[in-house]
This record gives C-alpha cells, sequence and structure tokens, in this order.
C-alpha cells in the first residue's frame, strides 16, 4: 500500500503517526518527485498541522518553479507573517503587482496583519482597495465589518453586517446574529437589538450569544425573555459568571426575592469577588425578613472588599433596621471622618441617639447637616433630638423653620414651633 502513496502523503502520514525520524528525507523526495498540486495541497495540510518550517519549504520550492503563481508568495507571506518574519512577509505581499489575480487575496493577509497590530486605518485603507476590486465578495464585507466593529465604527459596521445576513447567519466561526443585535445595541439601539433577537431566536446558539441577547433583552425590559436567555447561559456553563448579577437583576425587576437571593447565591459559588451579588443577595434576604442570611452576606462581602462602602451602609441600614446599635457603630470606628459618608453619619447619629451617647449623637447629626438639610426625614428627625437636649431651643427653631419651609401642613411640627416662640 505505501508504495503507491506519493511521498507527501507518506510524510502526512508519519506526522500523523508522531514519527518525524524521516521528515527531511519525505519532504526533499516529494518536492522531486510530486506533482505540483499535491505539494501545494501538503503545504496546506503542514500549515493546518502547525509545521511551518517545511510547509515554507514548500511554498519557497513552488514559488521557485512558478515564479508568476502570485498565490504561492501569498500563502508564503501569511505564515511568515504569523511566525513574526514580517519584513520577509510583507515584501513578499507588497511585489505582487495590482494586475495579478491574487492582488485580492494579498490585500486582505495584508489587512488582517495590520488589524492584529492595531493598525486600524491602514488596515481599513486595504479593505477598501479590496472592495473596489471585489465589491460583491463578502468575505471583504466581513472584513470590514469587524475592523469597524472592533474599532468602534458601529455605524458602518452595521451596514455591512445587515447586508451580509441576507445571505448567511454566520460567516466562518462567527455569529453574524449577535455582530448585528451586538452593533445595535453599541449604537443605543436596544428595541432595534431585541427585534432581531426576536425575529432570529433560532440562530442564537452559542453561549455569549444568549448572554449578549440576555443583557440586550434586560435592557428594553423584557425581563422574561432576559431570564430565558440567561438561564440557558447557566445552564449550558453553571461558571459563566457574568450571567449571574444580570439574572439577579431580572428577578429584581419582577420583584422576585427568592429567584434574587438564589441567583445570588449560585453566583456568588462561582465567584466569591462580586460584590454586586452580596449586595443584591442582601436585599432580597432582607425583603424575605431573612436578617440572618442577609447579615452573613454583607459581612461576607465586607471581608472580600473591606472598602466598599456601599456594602458597609447597607449593613449599617439593616443594623439599625435589627436595633443593633453597637454592632453598627463598630462598622465605622476604624474610619476617619473624612472617609464616612454623610448617611453613614445620619446611621451613626441613630445609634448613639438609642445608646443615650447625647454628645456623640449631635456631633454626628451636625456632620451629616450639611448632606441633609433639605430632606424632612432628616430634618424631623433631628428635631426630635435636639429638643430633648438642653439648652438647644434656638436650633430647634431653625431646623423647624427648614422644615415647616418644606413641610407646612406637619401640624405636629407645627404646634412645636408655636411653643418655642
Amino acid at each position: 500500500m505505501e508504495d503507491t502513496m506519493t511521498y507527501s502523503e507518506q510524510l502526512l502520514d508519519a506526522i500523523e503517526k508522531h514519527d518525524f525520524s524521516q521528515d527531511k528525507i519525505l519532504l526533499k523526495k516529494a518536492l522531486d518527485h510530486d506533482q505540483p498540486e499535491i505539494l501545494a495541497s501538503l503545504a496546506e495540510n503542514l500549515t493546518d498541522y502547525g509545521f511551518t518550517d517545511l510547509s515554507k519549504d514548500v511554498y519557497r520550492a513552488l514559488i521557485a518553479k512558478f515564479p508568476n503563481e502570485d498565490l504561492f508568495k501569498v500563502y508564503l507571506a501569511e505564515i511568515l507573517l504569523n511566525d513574526g518574519q514580517d519584513d520577509d512577509g510583507l515584501s513578499l505581499l507588497y511585489n505582487i503587482s495590482p494586475n495579478s489575480d491574487a492582488y485580492l487575496e494579498s490585500l486582505l493577509v495584508q489587512a488582517d496583519y495590520y488589524q492584529t497590530n492595531g493598525l486600524f486605518e491602514t488596515a481599513k485603507d486595504k479593505l477598501l482597495q479590496a472592495l473596489k476590486l471585489a465589491p460583491e465578495e463578502d468575505a471583504v464585507k466581513f472584513g470590514l465589518a469587524e475592523l469597524e466593529f472592533n474599532s468602534g465604527q458601529y455605524e458602518e459596521a452595521l451596514a455591512h453586517y445587515k447586508d451580509l445576513i441576507k445571505r448567511q447567519d454566520t460567516f466562518g466561526e462567527v455569529n453574524l446574529i449577535q455582530r448585528l443585535f451586538q452593533t445595535e445595541a453599541k449604537l443605543g439601539q436596544y428595541e432595534e437589538a431585541s427585534q432581531v433577537i426576536k425575529k432570529h431566536s433560532n440562530a442564537i446558539l452559542d453561549i455569549d450569544s444568549k448572554y449578549q441577547a440576555g443583557l440586550v433583552m434586560l435592557s428594553v425590559g423584557d425581563d422574561d425573555q432576559a431570564i430565558k436567555y440567561l438561564d440557558e447561559v447557566i445552564d449550558q456553563s453553571p461558571d459563566y459568571v457574568n450571567a449571574y448579577p444580570l439574572l439577579a437583576q431580572a428577578y429584581q425587576h419582577k420583584h422576585d426575592d427568592d429567584q434574587v437571593l438564589r441567583s445570588a447565591q449560585a453566583g456568588l459559588a462561582y465567584n466569591e469577588l462580586d460584590e454586586t451579588l452580596y449586595s443584591m443577595g442582601a436585599m432580597a434576604a432582607a425583603n424575605l425578613q431573612d436578617f440572618k442570611t442577609a447579615e452573613d452576606l454583607l459581612q461576607k462581602g465586607l471581608e472580600i472588599a473591606p472598602d466598599n462602602s456601599d456594602l458597609r451602609l447597607q449593613l449599617s441600614n439593616l443594623y439599625l433596621h435589627e436595633r443593633k446599635y453597637k454592632e453598627n457603630n463598630a462598622l465605622f470606628e476604624k474610619l476617619d471622618d473624612d472617609s464616612i459618608e454623610p448617611q453613614a453619619h445620619w446611621n451613626l447619629a441613630v445609634s448613639y441617639e438609642n445608646l443615650d451617647e447625647s454628645d456623640k449623637a449631635k456631633s454626628e447629626f451636625l456632620l451629616a447637616y450639611p448632606e441633609f438639610q433639605k430632606n424632612p426625614d432628616f430634618l424631623k428627625q433631628m428635631i426630635y433630638f435636639f429638643n430633648t437636649e438642653p439648652n438647644s431651643s434656638e436650633i430647634v427653631k431653625q431646623l423647624l423653620d427648614k422644615y415647616l419651609a418644606i413641610v407646612p401642613s406637619d401640624e405636629e411640627m407645627q404646634d412645636l414651633a408655636n411653643r418655642l416662640q
């Protein structure tokens, strides 16, 4: 059987069997005896197998035999560029005449090289030249669309994707449906993006497309569809951690605290660094009156992210609700006043007031005052506190004036103001 095989076939067979003892010998025999079309196929297979040094030898031999066959130069140049031999690869490509049948292929390889190296304008110039040569060539249109999408030129990319999608849903390994609705979403056209998703739901198969679809549907307020796609993502890959916050958010919109909590806890099992999930899960647990779980989540979140002021304030609010005033104060005891936000000062004021530490409560109310001086709830609470403090009638009058300017119909506060006249 072996003697009926070409030398090219024998070389590929040996490589597949991991026998590299005769690769140089077989390559030389192939170059000396095999037909050109066999050698062209050999070079392509060697490149696919990753044996680019051997495939370069084959292409160089073919170029020597057929110096006018520029397509071999393009294939060799592409390998050289991929192997980091940029000058040699570009030299081959730039020496291909615009009149050559391989000039279009040369432009596409150049465009890919320049795009890979971040030279988007040069890459686009090459692709526009290619489009003039082949205005109906989908490979060129796809190359332009991808370059424009990756460089933020979404309007231009959208036109090309819309054209391509008339003829196919995918190009190579790229899902054009995903690209289309992603591009519309990038342009802020969420409604249009959602319509694409609904129209082509059967084409949204890969996991990233489903995630992006979930994100878009969430953006247009279609929570049920968002949940559908995000559930499919998680079913397909439970460690797709970015899906969990979006899923929890969709359930938040539906006021389904059980599912919010479940989604948050499931997501944290795969990514304990997701600070958003600690917050969302704790909020849902508190709504369910499961304060222990809410506390546990927020405490764990602060262990992971001790500088997260939002989590600290959320836990502070929870402690106040549970009347755990000492625990609340302990949250802030190691922080400077400058590091404590106004709402936290208000919370501390409430804690100290309930712990009968009036001087500290007074200080915290005054620190919170600049931020909340137009907040009727804060002003009323401050009025109640200072009205029990000695020598505070003038402060109470000033606070009442501010409060009644906002809520003139509050008869209780109006009566207090009248008594202090």
